[in-house]
């Protein structure tokens, strides 16, 4: 269920921007890959191998216990998420990564990095909620990644999905509380035990 957090997002980003005017263009992307199904294999594997798994390794897999060892879930997402955009910096200025494409100070390159921030609160709730688990953290960025490269969105699509991401931390900050943003609190224990 909370891989399609992404794509149900995503489907409203888009569903807004038709409402407000926009062609729904964004689907050309996607139906790319449908009518080429053996294409997306390959594709997805590249995408899983060079993004996904080496970075989650070191944000949840490594920084985040750490960091809620000193502070609460939320503080801990707050931080991780601003090293996260920043780490994300030089690629906007290396050609033929998908940062370089959106272009620097561009709208685009604004929700990106600053998408980080409440993108990293909702990867610190599902890696929270699944007992620490990396490899939920790996799957939830892949699907990001996935989703995000098969609707080619708008600008005002784009805005719409920031602003969804934006509401969706806020919700998932509210209902969990800002401590653990878990209701699980005992997993987060174990992390404050073995690291004191």
């Amino acid at each position: 269920m909370i891989l399609l957090t992404v794509p149900i997002l995503t489907a409203l980003a888009v569903l807004l921007d038709v409402l407000f005017g926009g062609s729904g263009g964004q689907l050309e992307a996607a139906a790319r890959f449908v009518s080429q199904p053996l294409s997306i294999l390959p594709f997805a594997v590249f995408l899983l191998f060079f993004g996904p798994i080496p970075e989650e390794l070191g944000w949840r897999g490594y920084a985040l216990d750490r960091l809620q060892v000193k502070c609460s879930a939320l503080t801990s997402s707050l931080v991780l998420g601003t090293i996260w955009a920043l780490w994300h910096m030089p690629l906007f200025f290396i050609v033929g990564t998908y940062q370089n494409s959106l272009g620097f100070g561009t709208l685009f390159f604004w929700t990106f990095m600053l998408g980080l921030i409440p993108g990293a609160i909702l990867y610190t709730w599902i890696y929270n909620n699944n007992r620490r688990s990396t490899l939920s953290a790996v799957l939830f960025h892949f699907t990001v990644n996935f989703v995000g490269e098969i609707f080619v969105l708008s600008e005002r699509a784009e805005l719409f999905l920031f602003i969804l991401w934006i509401l969706a931390a806020i919700a998932i900050t509210i209902i969990f509380g800002h401590k653990t943003l878990t209701r699980h609190a005992k997993h987060l224990d174990r992390v404050k035990k073995r690291n004191t």
